[in-house]
């Protein structure tokens, strides 16, 4: 059978589809104090609410990691409060914030993880067959084979964060936004892929230097 579909098409659209397959991580909703006017706050210290312990610590010193940039400082709260427990005491949270100078306080709360199931149509792909007109200037004599595939069931997993910054001086909420990760390859990426968006959100709202 012949075609003129061309073979750059059937490659980005080959590629889309493997993009599609890969994790992702996403802001579905962020907002800001439109009232906020500064100074930009430069040493955040990082609180991650998290059932596990282990998770808690990697999440807050990957992440203070990111935060680190140029004027910009992370601290992880791990290091100054190690049971969260006390988190619940203001004054505790206080004494680790002087303790630390922070000015401003992250707070991360994870969601949970939930499964969601979605249907694959079936496709019909178009492949090069070799033979007359294969070569570089003469894709319009090219010849196209056609593989079916059939339809299936996809399960994906979604990892839900929710991410609130407060400003020490007036102890106000000043950023706010949550996340939602798909089929994340690894909490590392989940959490490099949040820090970049999350940083680069309220960098742009004049909130973080």
């Amino acid at each position: 059978m012949k075609s003129c579909i061309p073979v750059r098409a059937l490659f980005l659209a080959l590629t889309i589809t493997l993009l599609a397959a890969c994790s992702t991580t996403s802001l579905t909703s962020r907002w800001n104090d439109p009232q906020y006017q500064g100074p930009a706050l430069s040493k955040i210290l990082v609180i991650g609410i998290f059932k596990d312990d282990t998770r808690r610590r990697q999440f807050e010193q990957e992440f203070s990691q990111l935060i680190t940039q140029g004027e910009r400082t992370g601290i992880a709260s791990y290091s100054e409060m190690p049971d969260l427990k006390n988190a619940d005491e203001k004054e505790e949270v206080l004494e680790v914030v002087n303790k630390t100078g922070a000015d401003g306080v992250l707070i991360v709360t994870f969601q949970g993880v939930s499964k969601e199931q979605r249907e694959v149509p079936p496709t019909v792909d178009y492949v090069p067959t070799m033979g007359f007109g294969y070569g570089m200037y003469s894709y319009y004599g090219m010849g196209y084979s056609t593989v079916y595939r059939p339809g299936y069931t996809v399960t994906d997993k979604i990892v839900r964060l929710d991410i609130k910054l407060f400003d020490v001086k007036t102890e106000k909420m000043v950023w706010a936004g949550k996340s939602e990760s798909f089929n994340p390859s690894s909490a590392q990426s989940v959490i490099k892929e949040l820090a970049k968006l999350v940083i680069d959100d309220m960098k742009k709202s004049g909130i973080v230097k």
